[in-house]
């Protein structure tokens, strides 16, 4: 399984992105992804201006699934993958 992780938005405004293999993710990770793909968030943000959403996308021997995480929903194991470029 192929993870990839955009972060988008803030106050700049640039985007952060993160790619790992399932075998790089801890088990913190790795049970947070299950849980978002078992249940994923909603698509409304909380409000506030500047917020982060992040873009995940999974790709295994099932296809692709790419869906939207508010901020406020993105678990932190998860959160602390995508990096700026620099």
């Amino acid at each position: 399984m192929r993870i990839h992780i955009e972060r988008r938005g803030g106050i700049a405004g640039r985007k952060a992105v993160g790619d790992r293999d399932e075998s790089e993710l801890s088990p913190v990770q790795r049970e947070s992804l299950q849980n978002l793909l078992r249940s994923p968030p909603r698509q409304t943000p909380a409000p506030g201006a500047d917020r982060f959403s992040y873009k995940v996308r999974v790709e295994d021997e099932h296809g692709v699934k790419e869906f939207v995480v508010p901020e406020d929903a993105m678990p932190d194991s998860l959160a602390e993958i995508p990096k700026l470029a620099l």
